[in-house]
């Protein structure tokens, strides 16, 4: 590819875009490798806050209430963040510069109630006048009305049933809790427990079944009605009939709530609670994730447990480390992510070679081994017979929740730090599990395999469109990676891993290549489940893509890469970085990579391009790399300095739940830096052959 103007060698030191070399590229790497090593936990390990706005605090002060526990000492702590995060029209948003969402804000504004703050405060006024506007306390999401209810501030029948015997039926029935994905399970089971139950908790105000605590919140007060799903002829209309059941049977389950008190009932709730109790953690949490976490010690409560019971206490012990506090306030994390950024981390200090001797990242990758999952205990095993186990969960104690996309992550990042790993256990059986967990169709979810009954979003109980985990281009692309880098080291002097893995990753690839073909758009990129949006989505396709490019023979992989570079190149902002807005998830979407510049989508869009050959000196790539050194502006006093992104660039649900992984803004950048560094030099060497040659 020719160079451009103002685009010049970057190994000699000579200028790159804008006046940058590569001697100023590699400044930028040192002060953002010593930023991140000033984070690093004594053990090892890397954790960044995982924000996901105001829900899971609000949640958390409903919780309290509803259990009895004082957090008075802590009101104006938590007050202040809630605050922190509000919008200027009063609304509180799912993440930040996204529109304000009447669930979360009405949400927001009770935990405000509970914190002391009065109606009259210019807060809430503001609040509820957008809470109103939005529709009032009727047009929110089911969830919400589930924490309502629990107060009587909306009834009970505005809550879809959920029967506690779908406990009872086979694992592998369509209708049992093992057809829905693993985030959505781990609330649905306690939920069948409360939802049973129907308990009404008391308020500042009294214990009411019709309490009038938030009446300022119904547009009408007096006939708090609030109809939930589409009514029947609309369903009839759309020929929608798989609707028309779902509400035929949730109505039939209404009929039938008389008669709940049932010996198949009874049976249903002792095995909800033995699975509860089975699933709580070493370290006293359940589940990795808050919402269930806390639902999960409240069905406990419901059955009989009191807080001075062992796991309960125990329980309510760890989820205070679980909070977070710094100048907005205190809040508590939707879930931790200590083996994802740990692992992110080894990859962006180790690859190219770099740091792979260094203590502190030997201490890193002994950390990770020591958190790998041994044994049948899991989820999985319930209904995925002979499944290996040496998978990787999420937070730093979910022994029953292995997942894929963490498990493939620290796969690649044990063999950055050590090349030769693929000859050692810890990398052979993560590998093993991964491949295991391949659908039906070629590709990887992140937490389940062939997990995908599309049809259970027509049920009424589900308005987030979260009870399946299929595959997807993001984590498909990442375990291609992982397979390729198996079968290149077949041939390897060292470090070859076992023939029987090596054919396991030939025949796994060549399911997962077509899966990737099929999910590519017409413009060339592939939709970003778990991050924002098709700059990662593209990214980590092609990263999967690329080392089959230099094995195929008919030329159709490479030209799948081009079309995802060419999309690359196409969405780059005037400005010389990437970013796309949460609107790019909306009906009807925003165009593809549009929104404002931001380090991590930067970052993953140069990783794209060179993953897929693009030179170093084209103009596409220096300009982002420009672009990142440009935007390297927050230090932390101790001769690190990192980049600043406000917007969330990770999916937990598209367009019902964002997250923002505070250390995304650190190692993707360096990776990409680290990347074209050492694409660079190569660049050179060739460029010399060639001058040779000529």
């Amino acid at each position: 590819m020719e160079k451009e103007a103002g685009s010049k060698d970057a190994v000699t030191g000579t200028q790159i875009d804008g006046g940058v070399t590569n001697l100023d590229v590699t400044h930028a790497l040192l002060r953002a490798d010593r930023y991140a090593f000033n984070l690093q936990h004594e053990d090892g390990h890397w954790c960044g806050e995982f924000a996901t706005g105001a829900f899971p605090t609000a949640e958390y002060v409903f919780f309290s209430q509803a259990c009895g526990i004082d957090i008075s000492e802590d009101a104006a702590a938590f007050r202040k963040h809630l605050l922190s995060l509000q919008l200027p029209n009063g609304s509180w948003s799912l993440a930040p510069d996204h529109p304000g969402d009447v669930s979360m804000s009405a949400e927001a504004y009770l935990a405000l109630r509970l914190l002391h703050l009065t109606p009259e405060s210019k807060e809430l006024q503001l609040a509820r006048s957008f809470i109103l506007e939005a529709g009032g306390i009727a047009k929110v999401r089911v969830l919400t009305r589930i924490f309502f209810a629990q107060f009587g501030l909306v009834p009970w029948d505005a809550v879809p049933q959920i029967p506690a015997e779908l406990m009872l039926l086979p694992a592998k029935s369509p209708f049992s809790i093992y057809s829905i994905w693993v985030a959505a399970r781990l609330s649905v089971v306690p939920l069948l427990i409360i939802r049973h139950h129907e308990p009404v908790y008391a308020l500042p105000n009294g214990t009411s079944h019709s309490n009038d605590f938030l009446d300022e919140l119904w547009l009408d007060p007096k006939t708090k009605t609030a109809p939930y799903g589409k009514p029947y002829m609309e369903l009839l209309k759309e020929n929608d009939s798989l609707g028309v059941i779902f509400k035929a049977v949730d109505h039939l389950l209404y009929a039938f709530k008389r008669f709940r008190n049932t010996p198949l009932r009874y049976l249903a709730r002792k095995k909800i609670v033995k699975w509860i109790l089975e699933r709580q953690n070493a370290d006293g949490s359940w589940f990795g994730y808050v919402t269930g976490y806390q639902f999960g010690m409240q069905a406990l409560l419901l059955e009989g447990f009191t807080t001075e019971d062992a796991p309960i206490r125990r329980g309510l012990s760890t989820m205070q480390s679980w909070m977070w506090e710094d100048e907005d306030g205190k809040r508590i994390q939707l879930s931790n992510s200590p083996v994802w950024d740990t692992a992110m981390m080894v990859k962006a200090l180790c690859s190219e070679g770099a740091y792979r001797n260094d203590e502190r990242v030997h201490r890193a990758a002994s950390w990770l081994k020591s958190h790998q999952l041994f044994g049948p205990r899991t989820d999985l095993a319930q209904y995925i017979s002979n499944l290996p186990d040496g998978g990787f969960s999420f937070e730093y104690d979910n022994p029953w929740y292995p997942d894929v996309d963490d498990s493939a992550a620290v796969a690649l990042s044990l063999l950055d730090q050590d090349p030769d790993a693929f000859e050692k256990y810890p990398l052979i059986r993560v590998t093993e599990f991964c491949l295991a967990m391949q659908n039906a169709d070629g590709g990887w979810s992140a937490f389940d395999r062939d997990s995908d009954p599309v049809w259970l979003h027509k049920s009424p109980f589900n308005d987030m469109d979260n009870l399946c985990d299929p595959s997807t281009a993001d984590v498909t692309g990442r375990v291609l990676e992982l397979c390729g880098l198996v079968i290149q080291h077949a041939h390897a002097a060292a470090g070859r891993p076992p023939p029987d893995l090596i054919a396991k990753a030939r025949r796994a690839a060549s399911r997962a290549i077509p899966l990737l073909a099929s999910q590519q758009e017409a413009d060339g990129s592939w939709w970003g489940r778990w991050g924002v949006n098709y700059v990662f989505g593209t990214c980590n396709a092609i990263g999967g893509l690329a080392l089959f490019a230099e094995m195929e023979r008919n030329g159709s992989i490479t030209a799948m890469i081009k079309r995802g570079a060419a999309f690359l190149a196409r969405v780059q902002h005037v400005d010389g970085g990437w970013g796309e807005s949460y609107a790019t998830y909306d009906m009807p979407p925003a165009p593809p990579g549009s929104g404002p510049s931001l380090p991590s989508p930067t970052a993953w869009a140069i990783l794209g391009l060179l993953a897929a050959g693009t030179a170093c000196d084209d103009r596409t790539v220096s300009s982002g790399i420009h672009w990142l050194l440009s935007e390297q502006t927050l230090g932390d006093g101790k001769g690190g300095l990192t980049w600043i992104e406000r917007p969330h660039t990770g999916v937990g649900f598209p367009r019902k739940l964002y997250i923002g992984y505070k250390m995304y803004q650190n190692y993707f950048p360096m990776l990409a830096l680290r990347r074209y560094v050492s694409g660079a030099a190569a660049q050179k060497v060739e460029d010399g052959r060639q001058i040779l040659q000529d």
